[in-house]
């Protein structure tokens, strides 16, 4: 189904009154954001069933081989929320050619609406249309109660437990997602979450970040050990939240930020899964960027992050932690501290296997991070490469990519938005082509690197 547009929506809630149900996302032009938990893959596909009319659709795939907790985060048209309030109901088109139970979740309430899971049972006979009702509270949630901008889908649930179910291999496909569509005014129209330019005034209220964070200096490979950032290459990491906190993936010219947010007074958390048992002796340092929007939260907030070890066994070791008092919100803020400050110290630098941050105390507004990284405090007196001029054409690619620069490049290597290396290249001149044969649609990233191990990041979009 083509997206109507926000004028025409408008018109039909005055025709019909708030209680009408509306496609308020049908992936035509985005809507995809990031996926979490191991295995998990999501792309925008055409439909799938033969002679099909639905044009784009989202794929959702899941590994046996993955953790349990598989899913990805969808957002709705640019300006539109979904209203809970009343009406708890939501509509869902679900392709599957063999029996599926999943877990839709809403995220992102707005003055504190709670986060609230449920499920819905698909029969295998294809196009099915599936209407689920937040008012099961499943996975640690609440009933809905209010608006909100964003939605979660976990692959893999079991309706005999009401708990996750064993991670399956499935590949399914959903479209047309309809709710009680609430029109925010405060946003710009710009898809995927990317606020830049969002007219923060009158009552809209406080304002997500606008410019992305600062960038890090260019440092040496082994210098580095990246845990979230665009900024150097890291090790593939899960993204999850617990505790009643939730996640998602912000873009703003190219740069990934996430958003952490949650119910206000809950203690909330999240948590970068990191493979175990990382050696990180050698690292003096712990870098995050973080950005608070909204009032500073009352005496006693708490924003921690917490390192915590796994041996090669996935065996818990112990945690080291450093906390955080929030003084100033509106702006991006950096932590770069020596990990021997951490409460615990440098106990568990031998054998770290997670990372989570948590929220605890007085209520915060939404929290933005970027640029987690560990280092040993040291840089390149000079980056010229990060500065150089690049070209990339055509992008977004049906077919292959060209890059050209006025530096040479040794090697370009292009990782999917999980993390995972997909493309490696050895160049040795200042222009490249990256073949995208048997790559699906989706946005991937660049790491184009020259003979100084200088890097430079781009973002590249397959359609």
């Amino acid at each position: 189904m083509k997206k109507i547009t926000i004028f025409l929506m408008m018109l039909l809630m005055v025709t019909f009154g708030f209680s009408q149900q509306e496609v308020i996302q049908d992936f035509e032009d985005g809507g995809l954001g990031a996926t979490f938990g191991d295995g998990a893959l999501a792309a925008l596909v055409p439909d799938p069933e033969t002679g099909g009319t639905r044009g784009q659709v989202a794929q959702l795939t899941s590994s046996s081989t993955g953790i349990f907790f598989q899913g990805v985060n969808i957002s709705f048209f640019a300006g539109i929320q979904v209203d809970l309030t009343t009406d708890k109901s939501m509509e869902m088109d679900v392709y599957s050619l063999s029996p599926i139970t999943i877990a839709p979740k809403v995220i992102n309430g707005a003055d504190g609406a709670p986060d609230s899971t449920t499920s819905a049972s698909h029969n295998g006979s294809g196009w099915e249309t599936l209407t689920f009702t937040f008012n099961d509270g499943f996975d640690g949630t609440v009933t809905a109660n209010g608006i909100y901008s964003a939605f979660v889908i976990y692959f893999n649930w079991d309706s005999n437990i009401d708990n996750f179910g064993d991670p399956q291999d499935r590949v399914f496909y959903v479209d047309n997602i309809s709710g009680i569509s609430f029109v925010d005014t405060c946003s710009n129209g710009v898809q995927d979450g990317d606020e830049t330019g969002v007219d923060c005034g009158g009552s809209c209220g406080p304002c997500p970040p606008s410019i992305t964070a600062p960038t890090p200096p260019a440092r040496s490979a082994e210098d580095v050990f990246s845990v979230y950032s665009n900024a150097y290459t890291g090790e593939p990491s899960d993204l999850g939240a617990f505790g009643g906190g939730s996640l998602q993936t912000f873009d703003i010219d190219g740069n990934d930020f996430i958003r952490l947010s949650g119910a206000p007074g809950a203690n909330l958390q999240w948590f970068f899964g990191i493979p175990s048992g990382v050696d990180l002796s050698s690292f003096t340092h712990y870098h995050m960027d973080f950005y608070f929007e909204g009032d500073v939260p009352g005496e006693g907030a708490i924003f921690q992050t917490i390192i915590q070890g796994f041996d090669e066994n996935s065996n818990f070791t112990g945690n080291t932690l450093h906390n955080v008092t929030p003084t100033e919100t509106g702006a991006w803020l950096s932590l770069d501290i020596p990990i021997s400050t951490f409460n615990g110290g440098t106990s568990v630098r031998t054998n770290i296997g997670q990372m989570q941050l948590a929220m605890a105390g007085p209520a915060f507004g939404p929290t933005y991070v970027d640029n987690v990284y560990f280092h040993k405090n040291t840089t390149l007196s000079n980056n010229t490469f990060s500065k150089a001029e690049f070209k990339v054409y055509p992008n977004p690619s049906k077919g292959d990519w060209n890059i050209r620069t006025t530096e040479t490049i040794k090697s370009i290597q292009v990782y999917n938005i999980t993390g995972r290396l997909v493309r490696e290249v050895n160049v040795n001149a200042s222009e490249a082509v990256i073949n995208t044969l048997g790559l699906s649609s989706g946005v991937y990233l660049a790491k184009v690197s020259n003979e100084l191990d200088q890097t430079k990041t781009i973002k590249l979009i397959k359609e």
